[in-house]
């Protein structure tokens, strides 16, 4: 559940120049608890329709999230599978409804090859089932984490490991390394991307249970706690340590949202197009690249004075955060004026809303019958490469 109760609190660990002159960090954190404060404690009184629609756009939200998560590491697959694949497993609940790999008999197979033809990557057989799980797994890795964590409560090592383990299942490197080698298991060679070398391999272990136990303390702030600035530092430490052989990237943005969603009611969904993928990856690059030209001479943990290399991931984060708060208070307003053409409403405020909403949003990983007809219902349309979010 959102802390609802936690006082808003926004730090000054923003970077003031990546966003342009149109756009202020000032001003977004303005947006950013105007939004929240009447999201959370503004009194209206709803339509019983309002759940559907409300919940459809947190669907929504969610499938743009590991759309965009993927598109960074040209993974995965296009949004409307992604969207469709997203209310199978967290709106059904259907676990056991969607298979695990797929064969040329599935529609989906067919709009996978397309997609991966069209945008240049390999779209042989091993390629496309590759794909498909690259999308189901990272949905089931989200749902995990979502459900799993608990603001109130310690983060663990095994839920980071454990998180990491459903993210990469049966998806091997692309080395040919087997998921079963590295899967939720801290990597045992050394990582370099570009000019950065990221810890030893002998540190990895020590270094991610610091992180851990940092994040930790900086939970225990009460209302000294920046939602997007606390999700951006510790994206930003999760992945320059880079504890895993493969999917560094994608659990370091999950925990980015996981953090956003928890604590401020919001998720930050950016990287759906090319453009917007070099923006975060460059934003990514320098905050590492700063980092390690500076690593011996601070100490994160224990100096207030150290530099905050995640100043620019936090704002361009919270540009994205204020955006999906804005689509939120949009579907709210919708809702309430359905309220005058629907005479059952909902009589409580937009928190009551919210709560249902996020239990469902977590909901149970119940399994399925085991039927697939609402898999093969799903995807049994013809569906654009592009666009379409038919079906849902």
């Amino acid at each position: 559940m959102t802390n609802a109760s936690m006082a808003l609190f926004m730090c000054d660990d923003y970077g003031y120049s990546i966003l342009g002159d149109d756009e202020d960090p000032d001003d977004l954190k303005t947006d950013y608890v105007t939004l929240l404060t009447e999201l959370h404690h503004g009194q209206r009184t709803l339509p019983l329709s309002a759940e559907t629609i409300a919940y459809d756009h947190r669907l929504l939200l969610l499938s743009k999230v590991i759309f965009g998560s993927n598109l960074i590491e040209k993974a995965g697959g296009p949004l409307d599978i992604t969207r469709k694949l997203v209310q199978l497993l967290c709106y059904h609940g259907m676990w056991d409804a969607v298979p695990p790999t797929i064969n040329p008999h599935d529609p989906v197979y067919h709009v996978l090859k397309d997609y991966l033809t069209a945008h240049s990557r390999p779209s042989d057989p091993p390629s496309i089932i590759r794909s498909y799980r690259e999308i189901v797994q990272h949905i089931k890795a989200a749902c995990h984490l979502m459900d799993s964590f608990d603001p109130r409560i310690p983060i663990t090592e095994p839920l980071l490991l454990s998180t990491h383990r459903i993210l990469t299942q049966g998806i091997p490197t692309d080395q040919g390394i087997p998921s079963a080698s590295y899967s939720g298991l801290y990597r045992q060679d050394q990582v370099v991307a570009g000019l950065h070398a990221f810890p030893p391999a002998e540190q990895v272990p020590a270094a991610t249970r610091k992180m851990i136990s940092s994040l930790n303390h900086d939970l225990q702030q009460g209302d000294k706690i920046d939602p997007v600035a606390l999700a951006a530092k510790y994206s930003h430490r999760l992945v320059n340590i880079h504890p895993f052989l493969d999917g560094n990237g994608r659990m370091c943005r999950l925990l980015l949202n996981v953090l956003l969603y928890k604590l401020g009611s919001s998720l930050a969904c950016f990287g759906q197009t090319e453009d917007e993928r070099e923006e975060y990856l460059g934003i990514a690059a320098r905050a590492s690249q700063n980092m390690a030209a500076q690593q011996d001479d601070w100490d994160d943990d224990n100096d207030d004075m150290a530099p905050k290399y995640h100043k620019e991931l936090a704002s361009y984060t919270l540009k994205y955060a204020v955006e999906s708060l804005k689509g939120w208070k949009h579907v709210l307003d919708e809702s309430e004026k359905a309220l005058e053409e629907d005479g059952n409403a909902l009589k409580g405020d937009e928190r009551a809303l919210m709560h249902v909403l996020e239990a469902k949003f977590r909901g149970p990983n119940k399994p399925s019958d085991g039927s697939e007809d609402l898999f093969k219902a799903l995807f049994s349309a013809s569906t654009g490469v592009e666009n379409g979010l038919t079906g849902i």
